[in-house]
């Protein structure tokens, strides 16, 4: 599940020659909280529309958006779960994707993100794990890497709020039965697997609900 199946192409950018004024009208248009700066295609950084929105400044004031982006990006070649880290660990809603030489390739959105890692396969015969993981310590590259360390590989992915909490469940649907051992090897690494079972087709469903609770919790 690699990044660049998934890049949005078209995503509105900002050049750094833009005023303040022009920019917080962009944010009034977007769907998006976070919008990329970009100089002849190269990529300069993410500006996050509250650092905008809280300046007091006029139209006399300098102003460069340059000062207020920041370096969040990821490359075509690494998975959606790198993505997923940089999403959540920042609080952003777009990760920009550009390449070694920092040439602008466009985004992935968060509701295109979230909707690429649960997608349901078609296989009926899977895996099912669930654990639980503090909002600081969410780091699903990491999990990825240990699941396809043992020939196993995420089928869908659900991240579930805890209420009144800061702790998330992590839902994971693997493309095995044979779930011992991921178990194993998410347990040495200091995850806390609170369930683990074969499941069969006719639990779909529950993963659905799942997914629709995450969609609500981030109303996308």
């Amino acid at each position: 599940m690699l990044i660049e199946k998934y890049i949005d192409k078209e995503f509105i950018t900002i050049q750094p020659e833009f005023d303040i004024f022009k920019i917080l009208d962009i944010f009034y248009g977007c769907d998006y909280s976070s919008v990329p700066v970009v100089e002849n295609g190269k990529y300069l950084g993410l500006v996050k529309e509250i650092d905008i929105f809280e300046l007091q400044t006029d139209a006399d004031t300098p102003f460069d958006v340059r000062n207020y982006a920041k370096n969040y990006s990821v490359q075509p070649g690494q998975s959606l779960f790198d993505a997923c880290n940089v999403l959540f660990e920042q609080g952003i809603d777009i990760v920009p994707v550009i390449d070694e030489e920092r040439n602008y390739l466009g985004v992935l959105t968060e509701r295109s993100l979230l909707q690429a890692v649960t997608v349901f396969g078609e296989n009926q015969q899977n895996g099912i794990i669930w654990y639980q993981v503090s909002s600081n310590d969410l780091h699903l590259s990491q999990m990825a890497y240990i699941v396809e360390e043992n020939g196993a590989h995420i089928v869908s992915l659900s991240v579930i709020p805890e209420e009144n909490s800061t702790n998330l469940t992590v839902m994971v649907k693997l493309d095995t039965a044979n779930v011992a051992p991921v178990v194993q090897s998410l347990e040495r690494h200091g995850y806390s697997v609170e369930y683990s079972r074969f499941h069969s087709q006719k639990e779909e469903s529950d993963l659905q609900r799942n997914y629709n609770n995450l969609m609500v919790y981030l109303n996308v």
